[in-house]
């Protein structure tokens, strides 16, 4: 199967979350024809399998669970004429599956069904015919900037900021939420695409919006790039992107609508108004954006928050409970020998097993995920001064564990999780005999032992050992093989009758 496997799975998601979504909605967000989303779509069907039990496979899993290996072979089948067919579809009772049996009868190696009709749907773009779109409750979410800007000033007298103005509108109800944020980048995108949702309590289906580089890195015939950022704030909530086609603005014609409402009904009521602050602008958006959605419509009753109170709030996907936290994307990062990769120069370790081998990270506010074959290796939390560096025990291999295990803090601290008496064995002979290097592999040694003896084994023994101020690895080493301390100690003799006519040795020795 030619289908990328990061695409695969966005495919597999997506039909998972709405299966009852046609095949051109999910080829429309992932770029690729609906005829190639079907297939995959049916052979999903036929495997039945759980998108919880798939989606933690790694690449090469997928493609041996689901069986997706590039096999396929590019097939050119015969096209009907499609003036024979949009002549046909003008009479009355036509429908395109009927012309296409007459059809195949005909050319039976001719394209399927689906492919003519995405193939039709093609053809009569050049009629200019104007198809009227009918939006279902809590379907899409149409998204944009809007052209005009709004003036920040400067407390102290600096240069001026100009905040960008977004507007949200839902297709059935027209909702609008309209918000401002400094900048197009995608860090204040993905912050409106969650105070908006927030707004709305809730996500819609799918989420339209333009191709700015916040939301699409790289659109071809054959290819969309989604931002990874804006994928994984939509993921989070349950949704998927849809962008609208490049200069086809019709696709998101009730986003620049709604730009055109708010610059109208709101941001011209501001064009006297002074801020200093996006805060002070947002507080006097959400007034005016109240104001919008509670007009009364002129051609259908109600207004927009009437309308979508009653139909589409209930419709909408409930939010999760973790607010989304915005992350950032780092592809193909070589892993050193020292097994850590490097970011703002802090360094991070990764099983040592992937040393020189090339990983994604996933930055966010206080983690770095390491990312390989789709599947996460390591997770740190995010380092803040450069030069620092931070190192999992797992991650290394046994040799450097080994030797970290001989230095004196690890034995130490080895010793201290045993126990008290061992704390103190161990602590004699790093810290008090006069010959330090046998003193460390004394400790070494005795740890060996208690490896192979049982800690709690070891601890006992050295509760025996220490009122007899037995110290030395041979004494220890015997006590464990002859287990002196689990024999039976002799009857001590009862004490010396005390009694004031017992004169005693002393009385003597004077």
């Amino acid at each position: 199967m030619r289908i990328p496997i990061h695409l695969q799975r966005e495919i597999a998601r997506l039909h998972h979350y709405d299966p009852n979504s046609s095949d051109r909605a999910i080829a429309g967000t992932v770029g690729m024809s609906p005829s190639t989303i079907g297939s995959f779509r049916r052979m999903l069907r036929k495997q039945a399998h759980e998108w919880s039990a798939i989606a933690p496979l790694d690449d090469d899993q997928w493609r041996d669970t689901l069986g997706t290996h590039d096999r396929s072979i590019a097939q050119r089948k015969p096209l009907p004429d499609w003036q024979w067919v949009h002549t046909e579809m003008q009479r009355p009772d036509a429908t395109m599956e009927q012309l296409w049996r007459e059809w195949r009868e005909t050319c039976p190696e001719g394209v399927a069904y689906t492919q003519f009709a995405v193939g039709y749907r093609a053809w009569r773009k050049n009629l200019h015919v104007v198809m009227r779109r009918v939006h279902r409750p809590g379907d899409k979410l149409f998204v944009d900037f809007a052209g005009r800007t709004v003036e920040i000033r400067d407390p102290a007298g600096g240069p001026s900021r100009f905040a960008q103005i977004f507007i949200a509108v839902l297709g059935y109800s027209n909702y609008t939420f309209v918000h401002a944020v400094p900048t197009q980048t995608t860090g204040d995108w993905v912050q409106c695409h969650v105070e908006c949702f927030e707004f709305l309590e809730g996500a819609p289906c799918w989420v339209v919006s333009d191709n700015l580089k916040a939301a699409v890195w790289r659109r071809s015939r054959d290819e969309l790039v989604i931002n990874p950022t804006y994928r994984d704030c939509l993921h989070h909530y349950e949704t998927a992107p849809a962008p609208a086609r490049p200069r086809r603005p019709k696709d998101k014609s009730k986003a620049e609508v709604g730009v055109q409402i708010a610059q109208r009904w709101i941001l011209f009521k501001l064009r006297d108004r002074v801020f200093f602050s996006i805060d002070e602008l947002n507080k006097e958006l959400r007034r005016l954006n109240h104001e919008l959605n509670d007009h009364p419509f002129k051609k259908l009753p109600g207004c927009r928050r009437s309308r979508f109170e009653s139909d589409e709030r209930a419709t909408l996907k409930p939010l999760v409970q973790k607010r989304f936290e915005l992350c950032d994307w780092r592809y193909q990062v070589r892993v050193g020998n020292d097994h850590h990769v490097e970011h703002l120069r802090c360094f991070y370790s990764v099983p040592s097993q992937l040393a020189g081998e090339r990983v994604d990270l996933r930055i966010t506010a206080s983690m770095v995920e390491v990312f390989r074959g789709g599947r996460r290796v390591a997770l740190h939390a995010l380092l803040t001064e450069p030069g620092n560096s931070t190192t999992l025990p797992e991650h290394r291999p046994v040799a450097h564990q080994r030797v970290l295990e001989g230095e004196p803090k690890a034995l130490m601290q080895w010793a201290t999780a045993v126990g008290v008496s061992a704390q103190e064995m161990i602590g004699y002979h790093l810290n008090e005999r006069r010959d330090p290097a046998n003193g460390m592999r004394a400790a070494r040694r005795m740890r060996d032992l208690a490896r192979d003896h049982g800690e709690d084994r070891f601890e006992s023994v050295c509760r025996y050992a220490l009122p007899l101020n037995i110290t030395s690895l041979r004494s220890i080493t015997s006590i464990l093989t002859n287990q002196a301390d689990l024999r039976p100690r002799p009857a001590t003799p009862p004490p010396r009758m005390e009694h004031d006519n017992l004169r005693g040795a002393q009385y003597f020795g004077d």
